[in-house]
């Protein structure tokens, strides 16, 4: 019993591994031409039932589909909705597992792990490494959902487990429930399917139950997403985990409730009917499987108007999500090279307004800004600014005129200069954690994040009207403050009765705030200001 609990908890934890990895990995293949192609394979209803339908018939489990697809919508990769599509469809391919009896893909799974992994050790064509990457994660995520099936695969055959089943031949309901918990343990519904008609085919349960077994895989599936999302995953990608769990839930309670109360009631004797027509008792098993996953998808493509809606009640957006989302890049732009320099730059005026919120985050007398965590707001510019360099180089392999080729490269240098302060502006705010709410040590950082953010606003408005005055007064106020900064450190160091750990915090703090002083100057300089191309 323990090497089968041994066995099922090294699958799960492979199973995380696999989950972290095809995220990190997604995130790195992010780009915008296979965001397009994504987006073309999935954009029509037929494809993305089409798409769906395979990766649950390849994968043998709509939630590993669901997992995966989380991670893509959290690289960004797909929207949400197309990928809500395609993971109610995924339930259909499943049912391919029961109707074929059975498809071992362990020996697929374990060549995927080695000759990726291979490739990624020795370097095999580094340019697919993010790919072999992805690859090798999603080898990992089903081995180790193998390995949870194996930990419970002798279940069927266990003496206690044969009597407890025999024991339940009596109580309908509790064949729900048996699927329901079986469903949770062993993580795959088809395999489940396999154990009810091993169950009925013994002659421990009957007929009706065997369909009551398959119909608790929806419930179980809600569960089973629920404990493997919970902490691992937030916001739109734990969305798409819950709407197969949601639609799941609905689909296997639905249609096993109604076989309860027809056989309680003697309403229109379902299995009776289903007999007559279905002469092959295994095969009228696969088809309420069938029938089970068909009801899920409906649910899905019914659900759909509203889904989006209801998820975001249920699990809101995250603040790095919701950050990271170009508010004004459009791929339809990259076609007029000029109107797509202008939305870059306006997105680059969007990061701008985004850094003085993080060091809002920190002030005493904050305003009321829309986001308040600086590590969601980190997270979330760092996959914006990946997003404006990806547009940017796009724009450069583009027929650019000289004037436009000028804006780019303009654009390009100014981006250097907003992640190089960004990064400052994170690592300053991260100090303030590490300072004591009184003191010397926590006036001084007080004092800079007031001059540092009103700096920022003064560019921010700069950056919005260009006047020719306001570019004036913002090269005074981020001239040269070496001198200053050490004649604070200097006033500061002798009268200091701080500990080592504030002195530290102090220094490292004004050597930030030159840094942060020095890129504020840096981009003022590379905004047009009225009578002049640029504020130099």
């Amino acid at each position: 019993m323990f090497d089968l609990l041994a066995l099922f908890l090294a699958g799960l934890s492979l199973f995380f591994t696999g989950l972290a990895g095809v995220r990190a990995q997604l995130t790195l293949m992010s780009g915008r031409r296979l965001r397009r192609m994504l987006a073309r394979s999935t954009g029509h209803p037929v494809t993305a039932t089409l798409l769906g339908a395979a990766a649950g018939a390849i994968s043998q489990s709509a939630s590993a589909v669901a997992f995966i697809l989380s991670g893509m919508v959290s690289s960004g990769l797909l929207a949400k909705r197309r990928a809500l599509m395609v993971v109610a469809a995924s339930n259909i391919g499943t049912a391919v597992l029961i109707f074929l009896a059975s498809i071992d893909l362990r020996l697929a799974i374990l060549f995927m792990i080695g000759l990726t992994g291979l490739a990624i050790n020795f370097r095999v064509a580094p340019r697919l490494g993010p790919l072999f990457g992805v690859i090798f994660a999603i080898g990992l995520l089903f081995f180790g959902l193998d390995m949870m099936k194996q930990g419970f695969a002798p279940l069927p055959r266990m003496k206690g487990f044969l009597d407890f089943a025999a024991f339940l031949q009596s109580w309908d309901l509790a064949a729900l429930l048996l699927g329901i918990a079986g469903r949770m343990v062993i993580q795959s519904s088809s395999a489940i399917g396999v154990i009810a008609l091993a169950l009925q085919n013994a002659g421990i349960f009957t007929e009706l139950q065997a369909m009551l077994v398959i119909c608790g895989c929806g419930p179980g599936v809600a569960l089973a997403g629920l404990f493997l999302s919970s902490g691992t995953i937030q916001g739109a990608s734990r969305q798409i985990v819950l709407f197969q769990g949601l639609i799941n839930l609905v689909a296997g309670l639905a249609l096993g409730l109604v076989l309860i109360a027809d056989n309680a009631l003697g309403l229109v004797d379902l299995p009776g009917h289903l007999a007559a027509a279905v002469p092959d008792p295994s095969l009228r098993i696969a088809l309420v499987y069938l029938a089970t996953m068909a009801l899920a998808w409906l649910c899905g493509v019914a659900a759909l108007p509203v889904a989006e809606r209801l998820l975001n009640r249920i699990e809101p957006p995250t603040q790095s999500e919701d950050i990271s989302r170009p508010a004004y890049l459009e791929d339809e732009a990259l076609t007029i090279p000029e109107a797509a320099t202008a939305l870059a730059d306006r997105e680059q005026r969007r990061l701008l307004d985004l850094q003085i919120q993080l060091l809002d985050c920190v002030r005493p007398d904050r305003t009321d800004a829309r986001y308040d965590d600086p590590q969601a707001l980190h997270d979330g510019m760092t996959r914006l600014l990946g997003e404006l360099r990806a547009y940017l180089g796009e724009l450069v392999n583009r027929e650019l005129d000289r004037q436009t080729a000028a804006d780019v490269l303009r654009l390009e240098r100014r981006l250097d200069q907003l992640e190089a302060l960004e990064r400052s502006l994170h690592d300053f705010t991260a100090i303030h954690a590490g300072v004591a709410p009184e003191g010397r040590a926590r006036q001084i950082l007080t004092g800079l994040t007031e001059s540092a953010s009103l700096m920022l606003l003064t560019l921010a408005e700069l950056w919005a009207s260009g006047d020719a005055l306001e570019a004036e007064m913002l090269l005074k106020m981020t001239s040269d403050r070496g001198e200053m900064m050490e004649q604070m450190r200097r006033t500061y160091r002798a009268g200091s009765e701080e500990t080592p750990e504030q002195d530290s915090a102090v220094f490292y703090a004004t050597s930030l705030f030159e840094r942060i002083v020095w890129l504020c100057r840096q981009v003022a300089q590379s905004l047009p200001v009225a009578g002049g191309r640029d504020a130099a």
